[in-house]
């Protein structure tokens, strides 16, 4: 049984809660961390990329954990809710450790990134960089009160496929200028949709949506997933199959489960929600390998 333990100080939410052992990756912004690495490898093979630099997956981890993390805090600080979210509660507890984690971190990071990882890798992140400022800057100058941002939601999503991509691309060893339109290659257009799409399903189950009635929002997810899959069917008809197919299958494998999740959501803990999402990468990545 979880109980909720609040402290006389409303303003700092500090709460002390049992935490279920399945929730622990969320609550503490690991489950993003361990999802990118996963589909690293996932675009590693997909690609013919051969080596992976070992520090590579470790600078990810650690850039998307920072973002994720950051987003926490500032969720906390910037929004005018009444009740956060597990998550969000736990990062507002312990904010000063958070921030100086967050702050160890990012010195690590960048030590690992200028002294032991390729130029061209680091040169490659800006795009995800870029957006990833992007979507603080319409985190702090949108409005607050807004439940789903569709133009965050896309920055967000793209910012994450970009990061993921990003890395191996720099491996390539491409010129700068291919290095970029490598970012914009079908693999990543439609992770990058995947990810946009898991980004506002937590959004509208959890959440829900001013402007959008219930039907609505059903089809505000499925239709986007429609497209998903009709992309994904006619890049496995149009591009070497014995290359492409195993990616293209994962990415209709993950569509699959998310209309899935999408038509039970009502009967679902909004906590099940936000892991099922995690989950539905880690299962269709697993389909990946399986089949590849």
């Amino acid at each position: 049984m979880n109980v909720f333990v609040l402290s006389e100080d409303p303003v700092a939410c500090r709460v002390k809660k049992s935490i279920p052992w399945w929730m622990y990756a969320n609550v503490f912004s690991l489950d993003a961390p361990l999802v990118a690495v996963v589909w690293l490898y996932v675009l590693a093979r997909a690609w013919n990329v051969n080596y992976v630099e070992p520090l590579l997956p470790v600078v990810l981890a650690l850039v998307v954990w920072i973002v994720y993390a950051t987003d926490r805090l500032l969720d906390c600080k910037w929004k005018q809710e009444t009740s956060f979210s597990l998550r969000h509660r736990v990062h507002q507890q312990s904010e000063k450790r958070f921030i100086i984690a967050i702050g160890i971190v990012v010195i690590a990071v960048a030590v690992i990134s200028l002294n032991f990882l390729q130029w061209s890798i680091v040169q490659t992140a800006m795009l995800p960089l870029a957006a990833t400022i992007g979507f603080f800057a319409l985190s702090f100058f949108g409005p607050s009160n807004q439940r789903v941002s569709y133009s965050k939601n896309l920055l967000a999503g793209y910012a994450f496929a970009w990061g993921v991509g990003a890395g191996l691309i720099g491996l390539l060893g491409l010129p700068q200028p291919s290095n970029l339109l490598k970012l914009f290659a079908p693999e990543m257009l439609v992770f990058g949709l995947l990810c946009v799409i898991n980004i506002t399903a937590v959004d509208l189950w959890v959440k829900g949506s001013d402007e959008l009635d219930e039907d609505a929002e059903e089809w505000a997810l499925t239709m986007p997933l429609m497209i998903l899959a009709f992309f994904s069917v006619l890049m496995m008809r149009t591009s070497d199959k014995h290359e492409s197919s195993p990616f293209y299958i994962s990415m209709l494998i993950a569509a699959a489960l998310m209309y899935v999740v999408n038509r039970m959501r009502c009967h679902l803990s909004a906590n099940f929600l936000r892991v099922s999402i995690d989950l539905i990468l880690l299962i269709a990545a697993l389909f990946f390998f399986l089949i590849s």
